[in-house]
């Protein structure tokens, strides 16, 4: 198998996982169009990490500031992830957020991160 096909399958198990979870919790019919929202963002400068609050809101690492933006989302798109932070929040890496979080009270954690949970 081909490392192209390998992470094409991670991928779509990892949106096929959130959509299962968004319809759940909020709008079946509206899973797929919030799912590919979410993770259009989730590059580059934003890495998403998980949902919490019934699924009304989305987590993303925030390379530049290194803090955890909260962003609602809905089926227009992501809430704006780019705020000014001041400085007293941001953390020295992800570790460290993930240190002070408990992952029990997430709705889903990104497959990346599951781990920690463990």
């Amino acid at each position: 198998m081909s490392k192209s096909s390998t992470k094409r399958g991670v991928f779509t198990h990892t949106k096929g996982e959130l959509a299962w979870t968004i319809a759940e919790h909020r709008s079946p019919s509206e899973a797929i169009t919030l799912t590919r929202h979410l993770t259009d963002a989730d590059e580059g400068r934003y890495e998403l990490l998980g949902l919490v609050n019934e699924c009304e809101v989305a987590l993303y690492w925030d390379y530049f500031w290194n803090h955890v933006v909260a962003a609602g989302f809905n089926v227009d798109g992501v809430d704006d992830l780019a705020r000014d932070v001041p400085e007293e929040i941001r953390y020295a890496g992800r570790e460290d957020y993930f240190a002070e979080v408990d992952l029990d009270d997430w709705d889903w954690i990104h497959p990346r991160h599951q781990w920690r949970a463990e």
